[in-house]
């Protein structure tokens, strides 16, 4: 779960929403009172008249058509709430006149880097990181909600949308929590006061979070899907499971760290018995099931290959850059003198959880 933490060391010297059953839509069937309903022609301005069918099943008149006398995509038809991307048209009006994966991808790049850019400026004039997650956090669920508010809301983007928040909103509130609680990260000691190197502290966030999202992006950037399957179950299944292992991980070492007679100590109970890095192998369980959502959707090959770019890139990270090496590099130089360590590092996985403990001798 120390994910957000781990994306710096690739610099050198770095250390539900859940929708019902949809149909495939292309042109919806008129409403009840007889208007047309909305029409998707594969770009983010998704025109609707009348009442609209939302991904809950409802009934929903909350975006109605062009006013009459205005004119479709004009400055004077577009509300604040489409200017900040969380209309039906809010992407167009940040990648103007483009397909609506293309609005998806670059609409949510320039909002994430955006967040990047003003959450460095603040940091580096303040000189301090505790911005840093919390950015973090707000480019994840930002990056999701404005994409799936400019897409056609069909159910498989309300799930998709619905799982990545509620990640973010678990983990970033810990990582949050947890730095204020620290008082900091030594990490960022030196460089926050250096806002050049800072800066691309920052910009490696942005594009974490980015490559993370993808499966959420590209699922919000397709007009016309097909109903929820069983591919779509077994993937929230997977993501379930994966954020529950995550969150009991987290949980269990904050509650080992807060006993005063554990200071000094390493963690061999609970799923750490079973696990040297449970919560990172929940973590890639997570985004393994938001990938496989957007599989689900058989769009086509090369949307199916650049989902499973998500959770390709967090295991990389996690096992060979940052996460597992350091943690494990760390460990072995503070305990790996102790009998007790090697023998718990000799017997317990380093990632994938062994499905029976084995009992100390």
């Amino acid at each position: 779960s120390f994910l957000w933490r781990m994306r710096i060391a690739l610099l050198p010297g770095g250390g539900s929403h859940f929708g019902g059953f949809g149909r495939s839509r292309g042109r919806d069937k008129g409403g009840e009172d007889g208007k047309p309903a909305r029409s998707v022609d594969g770009r983010s301005s998704v025109v609707r008249r009348g009442k609209s069918q939302n991904p809950l099943g409802t009934r929903s008149s909350f975006a109605r058509g062009p006013r009459q006398g205005s004119v479709p995509g004009t400055a004077n038809n577009r509300s604040l709430l489409d200017i900040l991307g969380l209309g039906p048209g809010g992407m167009d009006s940040i990648v103007p006149g483009a397909p609506l994966m293309a609005q998806s991808l670059g609409g949510a790049a320039v909002i994430d880097f955006g967040i990047q850019l003003v959450g460095w400026a603040f940091a580096a004039a303040l000189k301090t990181e505790k911005f840093y997650d919390l950015c973090g956090s707000l480019a994840f669920a930002s990056t999701a909600a404005m994409t799936y508010a400019s897409s056609a809301r069909l159910p498989r983007q309300g799930l998709i949308t619905g799982l990545v928040c509620t990640w973010t909103a678990r983990l970033g509130a810990f990582l949050v929590r947890r730095v204020f609680r620290d008082g900091g990260d030594s990490r960022f000691d030196e460089v926050k006061h250096q806002p050049g190197m800072f800066l691309v502290y920052w910009m490696l966030q942005g594009a974490w979070v980015w490559v993370t999202a993808l499966p959420c992006f590209l699922v919000n950037g397709v007009a016309s899907q097909s109903a929820l399957h069983w591919g779509d179950y077994a993937s929230m299944a997977l993501w379930i499971v994966g954020f529950i292992t995550e969150s009991a991980a987290d949980y269990q070492k904050s509650a080992f760290k807060s006993d005063p007679k554990n200071k000094g100590r390493f963690i061999d109970t609970g799923l750490w018995s079973v696990s040297r890095h449970p919560n990172y192998f929940g973590e890639i369980l997570m985004w393994c099931g938001v990938a496989g959502v957007a599989v689900s959707m058989n769009a086509s090959p090369g949307v199916s290959a650049a989902a499973c770019a998500s959770p390709l890139f967090v295991t990389f990270l996690l096992t060979q850059m940052s996460g597992i090496p350091i943690l494990e590099k760390m460990a072995d130089e503070r305990w790996g003198n102790e009998a007790a360590y090697q023998e718990y590092k000799r017997n317990t996985p380093c990632l994938v959880p062994r499905l029976v403990p084995v009992k100390k001798q």
